[in-house]
């Protein structure tokens, strides 16, 4: 048998599970080992023939194997979100034994109190803006010039001011992103974007990026995007908010 490690939490008490018992696919129900001052280890015991070297470099091949072990994984780390602070572990942590488990936290004890303390009472937020190229054309196009109305060169001269107008509204989305990542950034603890347009020029998501906020500032930070978000709609901006999160992104 092996100890499947779920996450540290912060918590003045034993924390316990806020929904249904949930576990990684043929293992045992989630439990708590303390592991010093406030500090406990979510872990469940999982059989070594479904969770040893062999089985995860098999199981990794597929993708139908690992997606309800990273849905389950990340099922237990939210039921936890309401305490001081959750520090999720990666996908398939494992020890050999709670004891080996435990051994590496202390071990670890300084890193992972500096993680804490920069996450404690924090959550993450994801935010994504797309640009839709149909939305962004119901703007008033340029007419073209009446005297020539009818003529070959002005159907081409309106095509190509239609190619310019699309190819403005693009930049003008991209800079709108930025000035609102920079906003939001301005109102969160940190952030981190996660997707560069210069490497993706064919892409039309203007923005993919986490927020790390104080739990007791989420409404502020939503209220500020909803109020960016009314002008961003009028240029063809998609916005999806998503969370809160544990904060995946910043440990």
């Amino acid at each position: 048998m092996l100890t499947y490690v779920y996450a540290l939490v912060r918590a003045a008490k034993r924390p316990r599970l806020r929904g249904p018992p949930a576990a990684m696919p043929g293992g045992e129900p989630v439990r708590t080992l303390a592991a010093g001052e406030d500090l406990w280890l979510l872990v469940s015991t999982v059989p070594a023939a479904a969770y040893g070297e062999e089985a995860l470099e098999a199981g990794m091949q597929d993708l139908d194997w690992v997606g309800p072990r990273a849905l389950a994984h990340q099922a237990v780390v939210e039921q936890f979100l309401a305490c001081r602070a959750v520090l999720p572990m990666q996908l398939f942590t494992l020890f050999t034994s709670d004891d080996r488990a435990m051994d590496h936290v202390l071990r670890q004890r300084a890193r992972i109190d500096r993680i804490l303390e920069r996450i404690e009472r924090h959550v993450e937020w994801g935010l994504r803006l797309t640009w839709d190229e149909q939305e962004a054309r119901k703007a008033p196009p340029p007419h073209p010039d009446p005297a020539a109305a009818g003529s070959g060169a002005a159907y081409l001269a309106h095509k190509k001011d239609l190619l310019a107008l699309g190819r403005d509204q693009w930049a003008a989305a991209r800079t709108a992103a930025d000035h609102l990542y920079q906003s939001l950034g301005r109102e969160a603890a940190a952030a981190r974007r996660h997707t560069d347009n210069e490497e993706a020029p064919q892409s039309r998501v203007l923005l993919d990026a986490a927020f790390l906020v104080r739990t007791d500032h989420g409404s502020a930070f939503r209220a500020l995007l909803r109020r960016q978000a009314r002008a961003l709609g009028e240029s063809g901006v998609v916005v999806s908010l998503t969370g809160p999160w544990p904060p995946y992104n910043f440990v």
